[in-house]
C-alpha cells in the first residue's frame, strides 16, 4: 500500500485545494492511505471528516522555508513510512523538499497550478530540482517549467479536473440577480486580481454595449481590486449594467443561465471556471491564457482571443452573442470534451500513474499507521 502525505499551507478551500480535495477522495478509492498536513483549524487538514481512514498532521507551515515544520514532517515521515510526500501549494513544495532534505524517506512530488515563470534565483533553482516529479495542470505550465530549465523526465502533465455535479448544479436564475429574462446576459467568475484582468472584460463590454445596449454583465469573485474596478465600470458609463456580485459558492449555477461564459486573463494554470462553464454547457469566449487552448479549440468548442486583445474580446463576445445556432452547438462539443479528457477519475489516474513509477514496489509490506 501506498502511503502519501499531502501538504498545503493555505486558508480557505480555494480552487487548488478543492482539486486536491477530489484527489484525495480518489486515491482512497484505490486503496492508497492519505494523510492531511495542513496549519491547525483550517479547512484542509479538517476536510472529509467522514472518511475514518484520513490522518491529520497538523504543522505550523510558516513559508517554505519553515525548519521547524520541515523537520517534525520528517519524523513523521520516517515513523509512518511515508512513501509520497506531495506539495499542493509552492511553500508547501520548499517544506516537503526540506523534510526529504532533513531524512524523510520519501519521494517528493509537487502540484504546479499556476503558469508564472518561478524566479530565477538560486533557493527556486534548488527546490524546482529536488522535486522528483512535478505535475503540471496544463501543458502550458509544462512548457513553462522547461523554458525555466527543468528537465523534461520530471515533468508530468494531468490536467485538473472538474466536478461535474458541481458543475451542473441547478441553474440561479438571472431575474433573481436582477437581470432582465431577454437581455444578453455575460457572466465570469474569479477573484478580482491583476491578472483576471476584469478591467480588459469592462472595456470590451463597452465595445459589446454600442451594438447590444441591453446586455448585462455579472462578475462573481471578490479581491482587493473591487473598489478599483467599480470605480472603472463607473468611468465607462456601465454602473448600472454590471454587477459585481461578491464571492458566490453557486457560480457554475449562475453560469448555467447566462448567453456567454466569458475569461479575460492574461495568466492562468489552467483555467477552471473555464471547465465549469464548459461542463455545464455554457457558450464561452476566452483570452488565450494558460491551459484555455487546450480546453477552447477555436471555432470547435468555443471563441479564443488574443490576451489584453479588448477589440478581440469584444468582437468574440458579439459573435457568440448573435450567432446562436454555432454558440450552442460549440458549447455541446464542449461539454463533451470536458467529461472525456477533465474528468476527477482521469486527474486521480494519471497522479496514481507518477506515485507508482516512482514508488514501485518499494511500498510492499510496509506496517500500518
Amino acid at each position: 500500500m501506498i502511503t502519501v502525505a499531502h501538504l498545503d499551507e493555505q486558508s480557505g478551500l480555494r480552487g487548488g485545494e478543492r482539486q486536491a480535495s477530489w484527489l484525495v477522495r480518489g486515491l482512497a478509492e484505490h486503496g492508497i492511505r492519505n494523510i492531511l498536513v495542513g496549519r491547525p483549524g483550517e479547512p484542509f487538514v479538517a476536510m472529509h471528516e467522514d472518511m475514518d481512514s484520513l490522518i491529520r498532521l497538523p504543522l505550523p507551515l510558516r513559508g517554505e522555508l519553515d525548519f521547524y515544520s520541515a523537520v517534525r514532517l520528517a519524523r513523521f515521515a520516517r515513523r509512518h513510512h511515508v512513501d509520497i510526500l506531495h506539495a499542493h501549494s509552492s511553500h508547501a513544495h520548499g517544506i516537503a523538499v526540506l523534510a526529504a532534505l532533513f531524512g524523510a524517506p520519501s519521494r517528493v512530488v509537487v502540484s504546479r497550478r499556476v503558469n508564472f515563470m518561478p524566479k530565477g534565483h538560486a533557493l527556486n533553482r534548488w527546490k524546482y530540482r529536488r522535486a522528483d516529479r512535478i505535475l503540471c495542470v496544463s501543458q502550458a505550465v509544462n512548457d513553462t517549467l522547461r523554458a525555466f530549465g527543468l528537465d523534461e523526465a520530471g515533468l508530468k502533465t494531468v490536467h485538473s479536473a472538474v466536478d461535474l455535479e458541481r458543475a451542473l448544479m441547478p441553474p440561479v436564475s438571472r431575474t433573481t440577480l436582477g437581470i432582465p429574462e431577454k437581455a444578453p446576459f455575460l457572466f465570469s467568475a474569479g477573484a478580482l486580481v491583476r491578472h483576471k484582468d476584469h478591467a480588459n472584460l469592462l472595456n470590451a463590454f463597452a465595445i459589446v454595449r454600442t451594438s447590444l445596449p441591453e446586455a448585462r454583465l455579472a462578475v462573481a469573485g471578490d479581491g482587493p481590486l473591487h473598489p478599483e474596478l467599480e470605480a472603472h465600470a463607473k468611468a465607462l458609463g456601465l454602473a448600472g449594467c454590471v454587477d459585481f456580485l461578491g464571492y458566490r459558492d453557486d457560480a457554475p449555477g449562475i453560469s448555467r443561465d447566462a448567453d456567454v461564459y466569458v475569461s479575460s486573463s492574461w495568466s492562468e494554470g489552467l483555467g477552471t471556471s473555464i471547465l465549469e462553464a464548459l461542463a455545464a454547457g455554457t457558450p464561452v469566449v476566452a483570452a488565450e491564457a494558460g491551459g484555455a487552448a487546450e480546453m477552447v479549440l477555436p471555432g470547435r468548442t468555443g471563441r479564443l482571443v488574443p490576451v489584453r486583445d479588448t477589440e478581440a474580446l469584444a468582437g468574440a463576445i458579439l459573435s457568440t452573442l448573435t450567432d446562436r445556432e454555432q454558440a450552442l452547438a460549440m458549447a455541446e462539443a464542449g461539454k463533451q470534451l470536458v467529461r472525456e479528457n477533465f474528468s476527477v477519475s482521469r486527474m486521480v489516474s494519471g497522479t496514481l500513474e507518477t506515485y507508482r513509477e516512482l514508488v514501485g514496489g518499494n511500498s510492499a509490506g510496509k506496517p500500518p499507521l
